[in-house]
């Protein structure tokens, strides 16, 4: 089971966004905290970041951001530039683009941008523990090849929209967060820290582990079984397990068991009982007890607000 792969397909919730824009100075976009995970490659040109209140970063050709969910930031053709909102500046573009001589245009900084949306009612901690920023530079994605042809895709996709992009361009983009992250956590040192449930993917043990619970959620796992597929004691195992994900390997299952439910609920015509016995519950009060306790509603509730 590739456990990166699985997390992302299972908490996503559609809705992905794509756009490409080329951007004429003066510029400088606001963007608001919202549900979504917003991704900014910068495909020509450079500009600068503002995370929160905090001083700008430049932004160089070829560098990808990730920004988290909730977290306000801006887009500055300068660090000194007051950011207006982005639908505003996004929309009085095209005319100012129109106005410049072809060989302008050509040099004009363009952007590639994405949102994507993820559940956050019993959030996993892919989602809860990104940092508010991943910023890979053109040097950390020069040499994966599969990144530069994916962007070239993205873009293509966003400029030209042909027919069947509505089922191409979600994939596209999962792909993308998929290989941000994958790059984003090899720059990560593994063990405590930033990366938390992330570094659990490097550490074969750990991984091995994550693998059987995502492979199998309803089965019945104890530390000791789990201990036995990672190869290690139970001791070191539970020590090692909590260390890394942040939480102990039963609280991970029940979370997980939980993302899955929730998916299923609201992909699919389920009964809830089938639902219950899907995760490992025999009892649809007691699954029904431990979903209300992650999600703050109960199955049927979520189900209808989907």
């Amino acid at each position: 089971m590739d456990v990166l792969a699985d997390v992302l397909t299972v908490t996503q919730l559609g809705n992905t966004v794509l756009g490409c824009s080329k951007m004429v100075s003066p510029w400088a976009m606001e963007l608001s905290p919202d549900v979504y995970t917003s991704v900014h490659v910068m495909l020509r040109g450079s500009t600068w970041l503002r995370i929160e209140d905090q001083a700008p970063i430049p932004v160089a050709p070829g560098d990808v951001l990730l920004v988290r969910s909730g977290v306000r930031h801006a887009l500055l053709d300068q660090p000194g530039r007051r950011p207006r909102p982005v639908a505003a500046v996004l929309a009085e573009m095209p005319a100012r683009v129109a106005r410049l001589s072809p060989e302008q245009a050509n040099i004009a900084t363009e952007i590639l941008c994405a949102k994507y949306r993820f559940t956050h009612r019993g959030a996993h901690p892919l989602v809860s523990r990104l940092p508010a920023l991943v910023h890979l530079t053109a040097s950390n994605v020069a040499g994966d090849v599969q990144v530069q042809l994916l962007l070239q895709l993205l873009h293509l996709e966003a400029t030209r929209r042909g027919s069947g992009s509505d089922l191409v361009v979600p994939r596209l983009v999962d792909t993308l967060l998929v290989f941000i992250i994958r790059n984003w956590l090899s720059l990560q040192p593994i063990g405590e820290g930033t990366a938390s449930w992330f570094s659990a993917l490097r550490d074969p043990g750990i991984r091995d582990a994550l693998a059987l619970i995502h492979d199998h959620p309803g089965k019945p796992w104890t530390v000791a079984s789990l201990a036995t597929g990672a190869g290690k004691s139970r001791a070191a195992f539970a020590r090692r397990f909590t260390e890394l994900v942040g939480e102990t390997p039963l609280a991970y299952v029940t979370r997980w068991r939980m993302c899955v439910a929730a998916k299923a609920l609201r992909d699919s015509e389920r009964s809830i009982s089938d639902v219950a016995r899907l995760v490992g519950y025999d009892s649809v009060a007691a699954f029904c007890t431990a979903f209300k306790r992650s999600h703050d509603a109960t199955p049927g509730q979520f189900r209808r607000a989907c």
